[in-house]
């Protein structure tokens, strides 16, 4: 057999922070062992580390936790590790706002001593009242959007950065050409429509003198959306990107079929023409669909969930060619990266005994009747908080749109250095709307009904029986503590241990040993339930 590729290692950088008026608080040093244990456990791997001393969390002037934040764009690391919490940021909406900021960029925090920031509890709780915001009509959300379409209709910008080569009159508030760089935009547009590569536009681009916006040379990359954009051809559009996904992430790639866009014609001056515009959009379209040399992977549902009753090591994904089939097939198992000699497990065996038993426990009748019972219990600590943030909220969103108005204007004056600020002003904003919507319903409903958050959970029982494994990765993810191979030799039969995050406020919780016998190909199970 020859190994194929294995799961990348989680890169993981380390975010310790002291305040010299505490006294009784961790060392950097302390934190620092903390974190290394910690990422030990956790089979990462940590690449960096961003300490800051004698700040306080009430102020966002930290310098390494602004260059972490900075760096995670660079993709250089998949996960960032604090002592605790309340390290990270002076309050929750800070929290929400720099957390959005790395979720981004694909970076996820987690805290050595508070396992639970993400507990199923919390996500059933969101994905509940983010169904509720749609039967309630007067909340923040629907407001400004409404405000937004009517601006929409008189060809006033609606806010965000306008595209490259178009800016906005601080006067009237529309778009109009931006002198400077319009002319980039034609060149691109020419090169594409004579069949340049993108290599080649940015080249010339930079030998011209053209910088982007941040005043980089230009890159294959830089051109991202440029073909798709009907601002170009002088069409003003607004509502374009689709709607936040379950967890409230938006992909401002994903479009909306075009009879959903909001689309007025001939509002803006056009930079290229329309014949142009619509031939190079169709070519863009056949480059997407080319196909590429196209490499099968495998998704592994269960990663950075298997450990090693041996030694404690993470198991990681393994693919492996049979070389003695003659289709050559794919095997897949998890295997233990310490190569300790604990036995591997094959995938689908490990996969599907853990979605077994996740929906004979979980999301049994008395399981579903346990987790709504903490979801209600957490909504009224949630309330409490909500409501007495939602004037400090409405306050800082109101100094945000002054800022924002005055820093719009000035980047219509061509004054380029609050571009980043009009940025993470409009990212904070968008965090602010968010947590004051969901403040607003909080205090219109006293309590949660217990069919809403029943609901949810048989959702996420289906998704466990459906056919993507996206979906089932989904809430593995979601509800797996831990699942433990204990120690054997012989592939063909192995004990796990299974510890789900729902029981005991997602900290202990059912452990179901678990004995695969491949010639009789039948589960003995004994599962026992810690609740303390």
């Amino acid at each position: 057999m020859s190994m194929g590729g294995a799961n990348k290692l989680i890169r993981a950088a380390a975010y310790p922070r002291y305040s010299s008026d505490n006294q009784r608080e961790e060392s950097i040093t302390a934190q620092m062992r903390a974190i290394e244990q910690y990422c030990q456990q956790k089979g990462y791997v940590l690449v960096d580390t961003y300490p800051d001393e004698e700040k306080t969390a009430t102020t966002d002037r930290r310098p390494n936790f602004q260059r972490m934040i900075q760096d995670s764009s660079k993709r250089l690391f998949d996960v960032v590790i604090v002592h605790k919490l309340d390290r990270f940021a002076r309050n929750r909406y800070d929290s929400a706002h720099y957390k959005r900021i790395l979720k981004k960029n694909g970076v996820r925090v987690e805290s050595v001593l508070e396992h639970l920031d993400n507990s199923p509890e919390s996500v059933v709780l969101e994905s509940v009242l983010e169904g509720m915001a749609e039967y309630y009509s007067l909340n923040l959300a629907r407001e400004v959007r409404k405000g937004m379409l009517e601006n929409a209709e008189q060809g006033i910008h609606t806010g965000g950065l306008p595209p490259y080569g178009l800016m906005i009159d601080p006067v009237t508030r529309k778009i109009v050409i931006d002198p400077k760089r319009y002319k980039a935009v034609q060149i691109y547009f020419d090169g594409i429509d004579n069949d340049l590569p993108n290599e080649v536009i940015a080249e010339k681009l930079n030998k011209l003198g053209y910088r982007t916006r941040k005043g980089r040379e230009f890159t294959s990359t830089s051109f991202a959306t440029w073909a798709e954009n009907r601002k170009y051809r002088g069409d003003y559009v607004f509502d374009v990107s689709a709607p936040k996904d379950e967890e409230g992430k938006r992909n401002t790639n994903k479009k909306k079929p075009i009879e959903k866009q909001t689309i007025r014609e001939n509002d803006i001056p056009a930079i290229i023409t329309k014949e142009q515009w619509d031939r190079v959009y169709a070519k863009k379209q056949i480059r997407k669909r080319s196909p590429g040399r196209m490499k099968a992977t495998v998704n592994y549902l269960l990663t950075g969930k298997v450990y090693c009753g041996n030694c404690g090591s993470l198991y990681s994904g393994n693919s492996y060619t049979n070389s003695k089939s003659s289709k050559k097939n794919v095997l897949t198992y998890y295997k233990c990266q310490n190569k300790c000699g604990n036995t591997s497990v094959r995938k689908e065996d490990l996969e599907n005994v853990t979605i077994q038993k996740l929906i004979e426990h979980c999301f049994s009748a008395e399981g579903i009747d346990e987790i709504i019972e903490r979801v209600q219990k957490l909504y009224k600590q949630e309330k409490k908080n909500a409501i007495n943030d939602i004037e400090p909220v409405k306050r800082e969103l109101s100094e945000l749109d002054v800022k924002l108005k005055n820093w719009i204007e000035a980047l219509g004056s061509g004054i380029k250095s609050v571009i980043e600020n009009i940025k993470e002003a409009e990212q904070r904003k968008e965090v602010l709307e968010f947590e004051l919507q969901r403040a607003e319903i909080m205090q219109k409903v006293n309590a949660l009904d217990d069919s809403l958050i029943s609901q949810v959970l048989n959702e996420k029982k289906n998704l466990l029986l459906s056919a993507d494994d996206d979906e089932k990765k989904q809430v593995l993810q979601e509800y797996v503590d831990r699942v433990v191979i204990q120690p054997s030799k012989d592939i063909n039969r192995f004990d796990v241990e299974i510890t789900y995050r729902v029981f005991s406020n997602g900290g202990e919780g059912s452990r179901t040993p678990v004995r695969r016998q491949r010639h009789i190909g039948f589960y003995g199970c004994s599962c026992s339930f810690d609740v303390t």
